[in-house]
Order: structure tokens, then sequence, then C-alpha cells
């Protein structure tokens, strides 16, 4: 019994060392982007002098675990229904286990180089994110609450959609979907991490995803400081046109669960303070709706049902934005062109790296060798 044990054990461990290398191929676009963005963090924080938080990888083996056995998790969930739909198994533990075992040697290449690329970008986000203010003070806010009245043909968007969601019901809803954005981001992320089969879409996804959270989320939010509406009192000197909206949230929220006012409230708290668990104002662009956006690009090359749904999700992220104070609407706007703009260059990058692997290798022949014909 214990050799049958130790023989599986080890056809496991081969099996996990072959999918290991088999799939890393497929990843090193994304290990270098990740590579190069980490590195460019580095330059920047030596130049300003912003302090890497490096502690956080001491952290990573223990959060890879975490993060592999509540995929597990719910994919054994999942393959319970399924089992009990086709009919009441006679061992479901041992069914379950089985599948676990094979599902870590079919899928523990692409969670890998899927997860191990994330540390240099996670850490990279955060180092910047806090850092926007101190390597360019907010200056944008009023430029940008010009342009969305300007597209609102002289009114402000949130007063335009107010006759809409300016309800204290629809207004929740409009926070709870708001809040769900991070579950549903982590969820399509593992998704895609824990996929067993690689393609040119999962690729496509994970450079896009990427650029998102560097290019949108640091660079450009750095280049484009701004604050935010919900702030705009505070940073803007003058009038704040942002004030009765303010007032409706905080009035609705004293009786109803409007989170975002709170988190809203923590945040300038830990601007004033410099301490808080929560910190980094920066509204252009909008995160919520870029990474909502690609993740209706996604569903849309995966399937109509998934198109729709994260279509319809992202269309309330872009309200909520908005109707919630968080982002002018010119950062939605801009949210959903980046969205699409880095789509199309990870799939351009993704196709030219599949080309470049697919090219016949010529073995150089020796001179003087005789031709084989």
């Amino acid at each position: 019994m214990g050799s049958v044990s130790d023989k599986n054990f080890r056809q496991l461990m081969v099996g996990c060392a072959l999918d290991i290398q088999r799939t890393f191929l497929e990843h090193v676009p994304f290990y270098l982007t990740a590579l190069f963005f980490g590195a460019a963090t580095v330059v920047i924080s030596s130049v300003y002098r912003v302090p890497i938080p490096f502690d956080a990888i001491d952290s990573f083996p223990t959060l890879a675990l975490e993060f592999l056995a509540l995929g597990l998790l719910l994919g054994a969930l999942v393959k319970l229904v399924r089992l009990y739909k086709e009919g009441k198994p006679d061992n479901p533990l041992l069914s379950i286990c089985k599948w676990m075992l094979q599902s870590i040697a079919g899928r523990l290449g692409n969670i890998m180089h899927t997860t191990i690329p994330m540390v240099p970008l996670a850490i990279s986000f955060y180092v910047l994110k806090d850092e926007i203010p101190a390597l360019h003070p907010f200056s944008w806010d009023r430029t940008f609450m010009e342009w969305g009245r300007w597209l609102s043909f002289g009114d402000m968007p949130w007063r335009v959609l107010q006759p809409l969601v300016g309800y204290p019901f629809v207004t929740v809803m409009l926070n709870i979907v708001y809040e769900a954005w991070f579950p549903v981001m982590f969820g399509c992320f593992a998704w895609q991490a824990f996929s067993s089969r690689s393609s040119a879409v999962r690729s496509q996804y994970l450079l896009a995803f990427a650029f998102c959270w560097f290019l949108a989320g640091n660079v450009l939010a750095t280049v484009f400081s701004s604050a935010g509406p919900c702030f705009y009192g505070y940073f803007v000197p003058g009038p704040d046109p942002y004030a009765a909206q303010m007032a409706y949230l905080r009035h609705v929220s004293e009786s109803w669960p409007v989170w975002s006012v709170g988190i809203q409230d923590s945040l300038l708290a830990a601007y004033k303070t410099g301490q808080g668990q929560i910190s980094g104002i920066s509204a252009m662009p909008s995160m919520h709706v870029t990474i909502a956006t690609l993740m209706a690009l996604l569903g849309w090359h995966v399937n109509r049902r998934a198109g729709i749904l994260f279509t319809i999700f992202a269309g309330l992220i872009f309200v909520g934005s908005i109707a919630l104070a968080w982002h002018y609407a010119v950062d939605g706007l801009a949210g959903i062109v980046l969205a699409i703009a880095f789509w199309l260059a990870a799939g351009k990058m993704t196709a030219a790296w599949s080309a470049y692997c697919a090219r016949p290798v010529r073995i150089a022949t020796p001179v003087g060798a005789p031709v084989l014909e």
C-alpha cells in the first residue's frame, strides 16, 4: 500500500514539474512585462527616494498557498455539485481528492506562472499609488470637472444621473455593485490563473491586466494627478460643484449602508495624517472602470453570456463611479478607452510571441558535410 502511495506521489511530482516546464514559454511576455515594470518602479523609487516594501515578498508563499487552497476549495464544490447531478457517487470524498490531485498536476504551471509575476506588479502599484500626490500634486480636478460639464452640455454629469439614481435604494444597490468590483476582479483573475488550458485570449488578458495596473494606475494616474469629486472641496479652492452630491450621499448613509462615504472619509484621513489601513487617492483614470471593461472584453471572447454579464457589470461600475462621487465622467471614459487600447496591444504582443515560438528552427549544416536530399 505504501509503495503504491509513494509511486502515486512521485507521479504527481513529475506531473507538476512537467506542467511547470511546459507552460513557462507562453508566460515569458508576462514575466518580462512584470520585470520591466518592477525595474521602472525601482528606478522611480531611487530618484524620488520612495521606500519599497520588499517585506511583501516574504508573505508571497503564504498568499500563494492561500490562493491555491481557495481555488481548490471552490473547484471542489463545483465538482461535488456536478457529481451529484450525474448521480450519487459511491465515495464523493475520494472522487474529490482524486480531482484535486489531478487539478494540481494539470494546473500548477499556469498558477505559478501567473501568480509569481504578480508580486512585482502588486508591489509597484502599492509603492507608487500612495506617492502620487508627492510625485505630482493634484492639479487636474478643475479641468476634469469642466470637461465633464462640457460633455453634459453645461450641466454636471452627476446632476444628469440624479433623477435616475438619486433614490436611497438605487444608491445602495449601486454601492453594493461598486464594492463587488474587488471580489469580481480577483475572481476573474483566479479564473484565468487556475485555467487548465492555455489560450491566446488568456495570455492577452494577463498582459492587458498588467498594463492596466502599471500604465494606467501608476503612470497616467501620476501624470494626470487628480483627487476626484468627493475630495474636490478639500483640494480645489473656490465653490464646490459636488457639495450637494456629497450632502445627499451623507444624508443617505445615515440610514442606509452607503459604504463609499465611510471609505472616502478614511482615505482623506489617511492623506492628512499619513496613517491608515487604506490609503492612496487617485481619480484619473478610473481603475474600477478600466478593469471592468477589460473583464467585459475577456467575457466576449469566452462566450456571449459572459460578455453580456460583464458588460452590464462594467456599465453599472461606470454609473456608480459618477453617482457615488468617486470619479469624474472623463475618468471612466478614459478607463474604457485605455482598457480597449491595452487589450489590443496585448493581443498584438501575444500573437507576435506565438509566431516567434512557432518559427521553424534551422540547424546550420557544417561546411563540407554532405547534403541529404
